[in-house]
């Protein structure tokens, strides 16, 4: 008695209807959503960061202004030979020189027309003069410290420096450099730039600002910390990273200390300076500026969102309505197959359904035509007759559902040639092949090449069905044509489409490759899908080696056919990588295909 084909599983229409949407609109709106979603995000965050760059420039250029103004000044006191008189001039009572103060007013002048100045410091070696507003006489310990000695060594050129004032005990941001007239030592200026104007620059800021001096020391800060050191030094290891450099720094990649901060940094170029060095540095905390961007693609999302519900819900609609009809037909189907003729004589439509239900009526009319003649041969002609017209009635009965399909398919492939639908039409015509094969095929084996034969015509159905996602290979080495048992590598095929291949966004590769090794034939499936996690596997693996009823598992059915037919030497074995993919090994003894060849 012949072992019954074991059938795939069982997909509806309706349920590939799905699987279709989901594969040619599902996932590519999906995949071009992700794609414009990101790019709107790149954007959204490259103006960020531009609008971060600008306010940054701003703050630079505004900056840049006002430590100018203060140089040019300092130029002109510089320069100022009335200044230089009054402060060199040796006078011999007070009252000459509070005359020589009453006439120089230009320190009063450079305080009431210039903002960007809190007051000017003029320190001179001379002792005739008393101290008065702008000119002060330089002690001992003026002297004596640090930053007059630099500006001293300095030979008029300028340094800023932070400087606590010997009159209001506040600390100060001070322009420094020597005067000299004729290579002799005037005296040494300073001038502390006003405080509140530096803040009215960044008052306007749009992220956190820090103005630095020497890279250092913080001088400013928007907005404003009580602890302004402490708070600058948690920027220190990424300013450190991209110290001498100018940009935008996303807490570069090599060190990015979890992403924290975006920072912008800008060197502000102050001409006649010496060593110090200013900077304009911007802080905005990287989070912030994805709070930002999230919420304009949360729209992006919705929009998306609606567009695929509106297309799921029109494809319910029309997925309901076709699948009514074909349940009708399924159901008319059966019961002719059943030997009930009488069915409802039309479905609602008019396409390719409704003509193949056409074409049911007029058989099941041809059928019952001929159960009546044949009838009627029964009654009327003799025994030998009626022997006779029993045997072609019998095989007309054994072939009138095969020979209805092959039919029915071939009118509709004529009518998809009709409409110049070829590949509707070269669909069908493998489906025909593929059944004609698949109805053919009762013995208990078959030949290598037909297996294979068989097998590539279902791989063809696949590549029409996923165009240039699929990709498959067959690779026949062997010498001989061997008898192998039938249905052993197309349900191996089948499982790395369904499980491998269907569930992989990229394209699909198949490889189906038959060799002899050391008197054994071994035919390998493999593909390139998202293969199985270790536990899968080992599963899988556990179930092929044990004796258990598992006929709901292809890959099972196949293996326990060939060790029952070739020995326990035979068999399936299984391995998987995960993201790489799956390879499925039959191995069957040469030596028995042989002997059955020559028998």
């Amino acid at each position: 008695m012949e072992k019954p084909t074991k059938q795939g599983r069982y997909i509806s229409i309706k349920q590939k209807l799905l699987g279709s949407y989901f594969i040619m609109l599902i996932i590519p709106i999906l995949l071009v959503g992700i794609y414009l979603t990101a790019s709107i995000r790149t954007n959204l965050i490259n103006n960020k960061m531009a609008e971060i760059e600008n306010n940054n420039e701003r703050i630079q250029m505004d900056y840049a202004t006002l430590l100018s103004s203060v140089t040019n000044v300092s130029d002109w006191i510089y320069q100022d030979e009335d200044l230089a008189d009054l402060v060199q001039t040796q006078y011999t009572n007070p009252y000459d020189v509070y005359e020589a103060y009453q006439g120089y007013q230009m320190f009063e002048d450079y305080l009431r027309y210039y903002d960007e100045i809190e007051h000017i410091r003029f320190y001179v070696d001379n002792d005739t003069l008393t101290s008065t507003t702008g000119i002060y006489n330089a002690n001992e310990t003026i002297r004596n410290t640090d930053w007059y000695q630099s500006s001293v060594s300095g030979n008029g050129g300028i340094e800023w420096l932070v400087l606590e004032d010997d009159i209001t005990k506040d600390q100060h941001l001070n322009l420094i450099r020597s005067v000299y007239r004729n290579y002799e030592l005037v005296g040494v200026l300073t001038i502390a730039v006003n405080e509140n104007m530096v803040k009215s620059l960044l008052a306007d800021s749009a992220s956190t600002v820090f103005i630095t001096l020497n890279n250092q020391t913080p001088l400013y800060s928007y907005p404003e910390y009580d602890n302004i050191q402490n708070s600058y030094n948690q920027y220190r290891p990424v300013l450190e990273a991209v110290e001498d450099t100018e940009g935008n720094y996303e807490a570069l990649d090599s060190q990015r200390y979890d992403r924290e901060f975006t920072l912008n940094i800008r060197d502000v170029h102050i001409p006649k300076t010496l060593d110090s060095q200013m900077q304009v540095v911007g802080v905005v905390p990287t989070d912030s500026i994805l709070q930002d961007v999230n919420s304009d693609l949360r729209l992006a999302y919705m929009i998306i969102l609606a567009v695929l519900s509106l297309s799921i819900l029109m494809l319910a609609i029309f997925i309901r309505t076709f699948n009514k009809r074909i349940l009708k037909l399924k159901d008319a189907m059966t019961m002719v197959a059943a030997g009930q003729f009488t069915i409802q004589p039309s479905i609602k439509g008019n396409d390719e359904l409704s003509d193949v239900y056409k074409h049911l009526v007029m058989t099941t009319k041809s059928i019952e035509d001929l159960m009546e003649l044949n009838a009627e041969h029964i009654v009327n002609e003799k025994d030998w007759e009626l022997q006779v017209k029993d045997a072609q009635f019998k095989m007309l009965a054994s072939q009138i559902n095969p020979h209805f399909l092959y039919n029915t398919l071939e009118m509709i492939r004529m009518k998809a040639l009709r409409n110049q639908d070829r590949e509707v039409a070269e669909i069908v015509m493998i489906l025909s092949k593929l059944m004609r094969k698949s109805l053919e095929r009762k013995q208990k084996e078959t030949k290598l090449s037909e297996e294979l034969e068989f097998t590539e015509l279902y791989l063809q159905i696949q590549k029409l069905r996923f165009g240039e996602h699929i990709d498959y290979e067959i690779e026949n080495t062997t010498q001989h044509d061997y008898t192998i048992v039938p249905l052993i590598i197309q349900p191996l095929v089948e499982n790395s489409f369904i499980h491998g291949i269907e569930p992989k966004i990229d394209n699909g590769n198949i490889k189906i490759k038959v060799v002899e090794v050391e008197g054994y034939l071994e035919i390998t499936v493999k593909d390139n899908g998202i293969g199985m996690k270790l536990d899968q596997l080992e599963q899988i693996r556990a179930l092929l080696a044990s004796n258990g009823d598992s006929s709901h598992l292809g890959v099972y059915n196949v293996h326990q056919r060939i060790r029952f037919t070739y020995g326990p030497n035979s068999g399936l074995s299984i391995d998987s990588v995960v993201g790489e993919g799956t390879v499925a090994k039959i191995r069957l003894p040469i030596q028995e295909h042989l002997n059955r060849q020559e028998e």
